[in-house]
């Protein structure tokens, strides 16, 4: 573990704790960064499109914004030139071609973007949708919205300060049998839920070992280090494989696990952080780069209930039929989410079957209804919503490394006379990559 510079941390962690609003009247960005646009966008206006990231989930943003009516994708951005054909071409047949980008910061100076759509590895998130907000354009930010807890909170205060739409990617939000369920649970009629269990079952297989090597052709290696350490560049630590490591990631339950825990968070309908975190696990069955767990149990508590949180990525069997999805567990019976999609309940001593449903939902279309009329309340997954749900994945992989229960101050978001483990909310930045302690 890297020593976090001791400075660093109390400016963040204060201004954490006394800034759980927006700050007024203060401002700071990281060198180099944009400027206020203070463009806004007319509900009849074509709305342009930037997305940032298009190896993976991006090219999912390109096609789905890409399509929408008056929506047109302007910028595909991304830090490997060979990523460009590829997406571009999802938008045959929608107008004009887009230009390319490699660098970030110029998407920020284009006073014709009006939304910026984040699909980078998690260590750019924060400050790219930091960046964003300060220029004047929305966000759509991909999952986990973060890489630490304090990150989060400034995309929150970024967000309000600025008078940005920040949308965040957890899907299931706009799927309707999810806010079904999600109703069901509310309404009492599952009865006293007392216990979620999210469920991350996916296969992960070793990624083995690789040497460092030269930066490929077309890759702007330092724009993609970014916030992170400087490094010597590793194809075990670039394209996907960046989940398994610190610097970039988050591991799987900040992977997959991210749209888990938001639903069983979602589902207990804790707006706070719990009173405490534990974590256990490991990185079990063969040996390789790989840094973060693919075996890890966490557990977070409050007073009247728990959140159980499990990855498995070996080979192991499901629960009531689900490996990815949800398990909520109430006085009057049990609740089940399989995926993103489909419900279903087992009330009563037999398990019976009740109410249950299937289906999905237009989460980029939320958004940009959202974006249309200037008004943040209109989408189902808000920034806050998306800094609290990653977060609660954060403090289990910040309990998993320290290896001990962890006690929490819910409205401090940060520990409970721990130095050692409030040091782990933050991260040191690589200038001039560094998140700011104020927005």
């Amino acid at each position: 573990m890297r020593p976090v510079d001791r400075r660093h941390f109390l400016q963040g962690s204060a201004t954490l704790a006394a800034g759980l609003t927006a700050m007024q009247g203060l401002s700071a960005r990281a060198d180099d960064a944009p400027t206020d646009s203070g463009k806004k966008t007319s509900p009849n206006e074509e709305i342009r499109v930037a997305v940032v990231g298009v190896h993976g989930r991006g090219r999912s943003h390109v096609g789905g914004l890409g399509r929408m009516e008056g929506v047109r994708v302007t910028t595909i951005c991304d830090v490997d030139r060979s990523t460009f054909e590829p997406a571009n071409k999802l938008l045959q047949g929608r107008g004009a071609p887009a230009k390319f980008v490699q660098d970030l910061r110029r998407v920020m100076d284009d006073k014709n973007i009006d939304v910026v759509s984040i699909a980078t590895p998690n260590h750019w998130h924060a400050l790219a949708t930091i960046w964003a907000c300060q220029a004047g354009k929305d966000v759509y930010v991909e999952k986990p919205v973060s890489h630490n807890v304090v990150e989060g909170r400034r995309m929150v205060e970024a967000a309000r300060k600025y008078g940005r739409v920040v949308q965040t990617g957890t899907q299931s939000r706009s799927h309707e049998p999810i806010q079904e369920a999600v109703k069901f649970m509310q309404e009492g009629k599952l009865g006293k839920v007392f216990l979620a269990k999210g469920l991350c079952y996916k296969p992960r297989g070793s990624i083995g070992h690789k040497a460092d090597a030269p930066v490929p052709a077309g890759v702007d290696y330092n724009i993609w280090l970014g916030p992170a350490p400087e490094r010597p560049f590793n194809p075990n630590r670039f394209h996907y494989n960046w989940h398994w490591n610190w610097d970039y990631g988050n591991g799987d339950i900040g992977n997959q696990g991210i749209h888990e825990m938001d639903i069983a968070r979602w589902g207990l309908g804790k707006k706070e952080f719990p009173k405490s975190a534990q974590g256990s696990g490991g990185r079990f069955g063969y040996s390789d780069d790989g840094q973060t767990p693919n075996t890890e149990l966490c557990i977070f508590e409050f007073d009247d209930c728990e959140l159980q949180f499990e990855v498995r990525g070996l080979l192991t069997n499901d629960e009531l039929g689900i490996k990815v999805g949800n398990l909520f567990y109430g006085t009057e019976g049990v609740l089940a989410i399989n995926g993103y999609n489909h419900w279903q309940t087992y009330l009563g001593p037999k398990m019976e079957k009740g109410p249950g449903g299937k289906g999905g939902g237009d989460h980029f279309g939320n958004f940009i209804k959202a974006v249309r009329a200037r008004d943040p309340k209109l989408l189902t997954a808000d920034i806050e919503e998306g800094h609290l749900s990653s977060a609660y994945c954060h403090l289990g992989n910040i309990a998993y490394r320290l290896g001990r229960k962890l006690h929490i101050n819910p409205s401090t978001e940060s520990f409970v006379n721990d130095s050692e483990a409030d040091a782990m909310l933050t991260r040191e930045y690589r200038a001039p990559f560094v998140v700011p302690d104020r927005v």
